[in-house]
């Protein structure tokens, strides 16, 4: 990469998100879209997310995207991009509005990751957002989940690797990996050993189409420091490494209203950008928002939106060490500010962003 990364991802445009667009959940009980399809059928599915493919981001939000100053987009996508139909699920091709992106992103300058964002069975995810749950980590159980994350990322790299609009190609969103805490114990998740192999064995399938000026990212999983030595031969060429920065939950979440917090969650960011380049990779913050702990109880929402502002402009300011970043995400239909980039990034100067 030469140019330095300031983008947005394109979230609930081709895998539903309810807290992105509520309104294609409303009155239905689904939280996900395999509970959506069951509930509406697969007709009255396919024709609701045929109009929202279609509505939801048009060559109006790439212009804007670019004269903000934004010049990529990380665009997560589903197994099933090429469609599906059996006796179980029936999704339709989302392929058809991928061309969109690109052709758009090339007419505005920009650059688009794609990013393999599910697969069968369910990869986890580590970093999902505050509305939406995890889902199960029990991809590597299935009889055929490989075979098709496999498919599906040779079949985009085939049809997308020399598209001059294309940055590069994201091998898994964010994978829950099992980590060893002791001599017994073993967290949930997909064994590292099975996510190793995946990278691998997707690396060779991706660059046959692929060329090496394009960029392929792999996901941190939380983890930066368990990557060291990985894909260290020559034989692997401009592989990046994802790290998500989140602090509105977990352990490590921190209240920036008070000044040790705020100091505390962007030395976070720091260290964990730190550990990923200690690994030998370049690094790409995939994932970020303004999104925070506030405890003061009589914060008004005006002080909210200050705190989130503020914290959005100083977080810009640790990732200095990356190779770039994808804010969480372009719009959402509530515009909430911490999450809408429209919101979140439309007051700063565009200085401020570089």
């Amino acid at each position: 990469m030469t140019e330095r990364i300031r983008g947005v991802n394109l979230s609930g445009w081709f895998i539903l998100e309810p807290w992105v667009t509520p309104s294609l959940f409303a009155a239905t009980g689904a939280s996900n879209d395999g509970e959506l399809q069951c509930v509406l059928g697969a007709t009255a599915y396919n024709e609701r997310i045929r109009e929202h493919y279609e509505t939801f981001i048009s060559e109006n939000d790439f212009k804007r995207m670019s004269a903000m100053g934004l010049n990529a987009v990380r665009l997560p996508v589903p197994w099933y991009a090429f469609g599906v139909q059996n006796e179980r699920e029936s999704y339709i091709p989302c392929i058809d509005y991928i061309d969109r992106a690109m052709e758009w992103a090339g007419k505005y300058d920009m650059k688009v990751l794609l990013d393999l964002a599910t697969v069968p069975g369910g990869q986890g995810d580590s970093n999902s957002s505050a509305t939406t749950p995890d889902s199960m980590a029990d991809w590597h159980s299935s009889s055929n989940g490989r075979e098709v994350a496999l498919g599906t990322l040779e079949r985009l790299a085939e049809r997308y690797g020399a598209n001059e609009a294309l940055l590069g190609i994201e091998l898994l969103d964010s994978p829950l990996m099992s980590m060893r805490k002791n001599l017994f114990t073993v967290t949930e998740g997909i064994p590292s050993h099975y996510l190793r192999n995946f990278y691998r064995d997707a690396y060779d399938i991706v660059r046959t189409y692929m060329p090496t000026r394009k960029i392929i990212v792999f996901s941190a999983s939380g983890n930066p420091s368990a990557w060291k030595r990985f894909m260290a031969s020559d034989h692997f060429q401009n592989v990046v490494m994802d790290v998500h920065l989140y602090h509105y939950r977990d352990e490590n979440a921190q209240d920036i209203t008070a000044p040790q917090g705020l100091k505390n969650a962007l030395n976070r960011n720091k260290a964990i950008i730190r550990d990923a380049k200690k690994a030998g990779f370049p690094v790409l913050v995939g994932e970020w928002s303004g999104a925070a702990v506030l405890a003061g109880s009589s914060i008004t929402p005006e002080g909210q939106r200050a705190f989130e502002r503020v914290f959005v402009s100083n977080q810009l300011a640790t990732f200095d060490a990356a190779n770039g970043w994808f804010f969480q995400t372009w719009k959402t239909e509530r515009r909430i500010a911490a999450w809408d980039a429209r919101v979140a990034l439309a007051p700063l100067e565009r200085a401020m962003m570089e």
